[in-house]
């Protein structure tokens, strides 16, 4: 019987190492990947495909621009070469080129892959931003832009880089996750 009270304390501790484990694996589970090959057949092509997105008034809340659109019934993804995203309302506007790219259902997110570049316009007293990185997913309905690649960022002469980003265009909140180094001018007024 005295075996039992000793090992309470290390069944604990191995409990909680477990359960620490599976929140890592959780919480750090990995971003999408590349868009897959599929094996079944498209259902749809489209060349030089055009998407617009109207908001509430009936104006253009984002366009998607690509050069060619595949769509596969077996998992209903839409995969999408030489991307052009513009998002305009409220705000500066924002553009994204992308060499690859794809589409959730019903088009509520979308995952750029390859050569991907942010724009976001510059204001009276704000200088153009610039994104550059691998890969970026984008969820327009929340004005949500994120990463877990690489990333560089420059506005005007500052330059960041760092590796993972948030930007959250309605509240214009910036934040660079890891690794972050660069140079900050001053704003102008």
């Amino acid at each position: 019987m005295k075996r039992v009270p000793n090992m309470l304390p290390l069944l604990l501790v191995l409990f909680l190492a477990g359960m620490t484990l599976w929140l890592r694996f959780a919480i750090e589970a990995p971003g999408p990947s590349e868009p897959r090959e599929h094996h079944g057949e498209p259902d749809a092509v489209v060349d030089n495909l055009t998407l617009t997105r109207l908001n509430a008034t009936g104006k253009p809340h984002y366009v998607l621009n690509a050069r060619r659109m595949t769509h596969y019934p077996e998992d209903d993804t839409t995969q999408l070469e030489g991307l052009k995203f513009a998002k305009s309302g409220d705000g500066p506007a924002l553009r994204i080129t992308a060499e690859r790219g794809a589409l959730t259902h019903e088009s509520e997110e979308a995952h750029f892959f390859g050569n991907v570049l942010l724009v976001r316009e510059g204001e009276r007293n704000r200088d153009e931003l610039r994104v550059r990185t691998e890969y970026l997913h984008v969820i327009p309905q929340r004005d949500i832009v994120r990463t877990d690649r690489p990333i560089t960022i420059s506005e005007g002469r500052s330059v960041i880089s760092g590796v993972g980003m948030e930007f959250n265009r309605r509240t214009r909140k910036l934040t660079v996750f890891a690794n972050v180094r660069g140079s900050i001018e001053p704003v102008r007024n």
